[in-house]
């Protein structure tokens, strides 16, 4: 008994200091778009390739205009890439983690949109092996990462034991360096789309 008192205390205390809801984590699932580019004189086409996300945000201030600091974290797992060069890798992996400022507008609304931007770090991940089966020079590539974001939160009323609201958003992560795909890239940074959609969870 005591210890069934203990945790009803513990769950009644959680679920008031979820009503503060100064924190949150959203868990997001999409596509990442990249567009085409040239290397070694071959156009390189990239596929699209799922994508997943997580992203930690605080509330630091406002109350109908709310400012958060948020960690967004995408990654991923394979784009497939498409050229004629055999010099190149056949997948590419991309991972994102970018602290940014979000604003949220109409925070006590149903349907509140907000902006996001940022800098951090992107990571670009090739095969071990490249197309013609010699080990990638360049498999790993990390890149310093501006962050830009747009999208919408939507109450729903479901709580269980915090509330819950969906998410839907659009990024744009663009790395000041190229990707390698097994030699160099032609031009000067990377916009990588993201389009995704998901919950949050408030506590």
């Amino acid at each position: 008994m005591r210890i069934a008192g203990i945790l009803l205390c513990l769950l009644l205390s959680l679920a008031a200091f979820g009503q503060e809801s100064k924190n949150e984590i959203g868990f997001t699932i999409g596509a990442e778009l990249i567009p085409d580019r040239t290397s070694g004189g071959e156009t390189v086409g990239v596929g699209n390739s799922i994508i997943f996300g997580a992203n930690y945000a605080r509330h630091l201030t406002g109350d109908h205009t709310r400012l958060y600091l948020e960690f967004p974290f995408t990654a991923a797992p394979s784009h497939a890439v498409r050229t004629a060069d055999t010099n190149s890798t056949p997948n590419l992996a991309t991972l994102y983690v970018v602290p940014s400022l979000r604003v949220k507008f109409a925070s006590n609304h149903t349907i509140s949109p907000w902006i996001s931007a940022g800098f951090g770090y992107g990571l670009y991940e090739g095969n071990r092996f490249l197309a013609n089966d010699n080990p990638n020079p360049h498999r790993r590539n990390s890149s310093g990462t501006a962050q830009f974001g747009v999208g919408a939160d939507m109450r729903t009323g479901l709580k269980v034991l915090f509330p819950i609201s969906l998410r839907g958003e659009f990024r744009d992560f663009y790395t000041i360096a190229n990707p390698e795909y097994g030699g160099p890239v032609s031009g000067y940074g990377q916009h990588n789309l993201v389009l995704t959609g998901g919950f949050v969870i408030h506590f």
